[in-house]
């Protein structure tokens, strides 16, 4: 991938046998979407051998193909704020998020959002991109929030959550004891009525798994680790809950249990993402946990 008059352009070889159609080659090899495509003959460029093309042209083995996407404008209100950045490059940007900052903003915050700081980041760096979130955490959950730098990648990725391939690791520590050292929650999980909040374990849910794997038993509580197999609102506080240890400080699935241990917020942490980025190929991405865990931790270990 190279940068073209501040436009992103990404430049193949044509390795596919005979001849074939541009278009075709694009979406299946490539992963574009029909819409990008439709775009980048509107407002980018597209060029076999440096020979300006059309999505129907032919290729053959041994071309240069070069797509130039469509220039692009931060679409988010920036505002100055910390910002831990795990990981960077030409697609995406890693961030390590805060608890209690919300994601992107809504009604309610509209100036106090990662987005807002990250497009401030953006604006500071000189970099022309629109806030694309790949993935999204509740507000009082931290870790790894994904951010793609161009519809091209964002699409790429959002293609490789639905068949699986993006993996997602969380840590969380909980109110008691989950049976055995490890353990696969696969239960269904649905709205118990229209408008909730809250999310429930229902029959007629959508089907949901969560793989656990106890790091560190304390007293009365618990160290785990998770991996998604699923992606539903609130999974894993929900699995949680169902299984009778909620996670500490959740005040929304964790209502039984008093003891919070002084934690402000829900004790979740994302930790751990590998996805396979278009450039790089495969990525893995790791965010430290931040200080309020690190002191639950210290003080669990004390009990």
């Amino acid at each position: 991938m190279v940068s073209k008059n501040q436009q992103t352009s990404y430049v193949y070889r044509q390795e596919e046998p005979g001849e074939a159609v541009l278009k075709d080659i694009l979406i299946q090899r490539y992963g574009y979407s029909s819409r990008l495509l439709r775009r980048i003959v509107h407002e980018g460029e597209m060029s076999i051998n440096q020979v300006d093309c059309w999505l129907g042209s032919k290729t053959h083995p041994g071309d240069r193909i070069e797509i130039v996407l469509p220039l692009e404008k931060v679409d988010v209100l920036p505002v100055e704020g910390p910002l831990d950045i795990v990981y960077e490059d030409d697609e995406i940007l890693a961030v390590n998020k805060d608890p209690h900052c919300v994601t992107h903003p809504t009604k309610s915050h509209q100036m106090d959002t990662l987005g807002n700081r990250v497009a401030w980041y953006f604006q500071e760096t000189g970099q022309d991109a629109k806030i694309r979130f790949v993935n999204r955490l509740d507000m009082d959950t931290s870790g790894l929030v994904i951010i793609a730098k161009n519809k091209y990648v964002h699409h790429y990725l959002q293609s490789q959550k639905v068949i699986d391939q993006v993996e997602k690791t969380y840590i969380a520590f909980i109110n008691g004891r989950l049976p055995g050292e490890e353990g696969l929650i696969d239960e269904p999980i649905g709205l118990p009525f229209e408008g909730s909040i809250k999310r429930a374990v229902l029959k007629e849910g959508k089907p949901s798994r969560t793989r656990y794997r106890v790091l560190e038993t304390y007293k009365e509580a618990q160290m785990i680790e998770l991996q998604l197999e699923t992606g539903r609102t609130h999974q894993i506080r929900v699995h949680l809950s169902y299984m009778g240890c909620p996670v500490i400080g959740d005040g929304l699935y964790n209502i039984e249990t008093n003891e919070s241990y002084g934690m402000e917020r829900v004790a979740l942490h994302s930790k751990r993402i590998v996805l396979t980025l278009p450039k790089r190929g495969k990525c893995v991405l790791e965010a430290a946990m931040k200080p309020d865990l690190i002191e639950l931790k210290r003080c669990l270990s004390n009990v």
